[in-house]
């Protein structure tokens, strides 16, 4: 692998870790700041233009003193060429508080989404730019409020397969991102800042169309009336399962 290259791959993480160290300069850790992610993606082609998205995501079980959530999330993509696709879909989520004494509110959300998806490779480093729109119904039923409101979120992401380095290792591969998420309305968090995610992880594509990944999660999170946001820090395991052939990352042997 070239030097240059290597450069590239190290500055754009390094702008990404910058970015997200300096909004969590100004915060303070929660009391219970780990949680864990188990997560499922998949996306099957139905044909040339169209194909289903499918999610399943299980957050912070087996943690006490944290909000328990479960994350379901289907939409229909469209596609636009080989770099670019479009989806619009619904999403349910449940929250709950972990254990009797914690704080926190149970919650049902049903969530209206659209995105759109561009990607392109630079030498060997593939990136992947997701713009999301939210719609937002949630039904406090601690309390019995409902709350609609609109989120905007912006994802860069830059996977690097290892066989750059050496041919033994062909079906490794590194991950990382960064997402900003912003408000449009004020209902839920009172500010336009909603949270930050950055996103670093190992993967293994068992084959060009599946792969796992485990990597490591900081969340920067606003709270409503309070002076500093939230941080919190989370393992996540995802499968991820394409049938799309919507750019794969492993079909040459180098």
């Amino acid at each position: 692998m070239k030097t240059d290259e290597i450069v590239k791959f190290v500055c754009l993480l390094s702008l990404l870790l910058m970015f997200a160290c300096g909004i969590r300069a100004q915060n303070q850790p929660r009391q219970q700041p780990l949680g864990n992610w188990i997560m499922y993606f998949g996306d099957n082609k139905i044909n040339k233009k169209w194909g289903l998205h499918t999610e399943y995501q299980a957050r912070n079980y087996f943690i006490p003193n944290t909000l328990t959530q479960t994350l379901i999330r289907l939409g229909a993509n469209r596609y636009l060429s080989s770099s670019a696709m479009v989806t619009g879909g619904y999403g349910f989520i449940h929250t709950i508080p972990s254990t009797s004494d914690e704080l926190g509110f149970t919650t049902v959300e049903h969530r209206i989404w659209e995105q759109l998806i561009l990607r392109h490779r630079s030498y060997n480093v593939f990136i992947e730019h997701r713009y999301r729109i939210e719609q937002r119904f949630v039904k406090n039923l601690t309390d019995d409020r409902s709350i609609n409101d609109h989120r905007i979120r912006y994802r860069v992401q830059a996977l690097m397969p290892l066989y750059n380095f050496s041919p033994y290792l062909r079906h490794w591969f590194l991950a990382g991102y960064n997402e900003l998420f912003m408000n449009l309305g004020r209902e839920l968090s009172g500010q336009l800042f909603d949270r930050n995610r950055l996103y670093f992880a190992l993967g293994y594509q068992v084959d060009p169309r599946f792969n796992v990944q485990m990597g490591y999660l900081n969340q920067v999170i606003a709270l409503p009336d309070a002076l500093r946001p939230d941080v919190n820090h989370n393992f996540q395991m995802s499968v991820v399962y394409n049938m799309d052939d919507f750019t794969s990352l492993f079909t040459s042997n180098r």
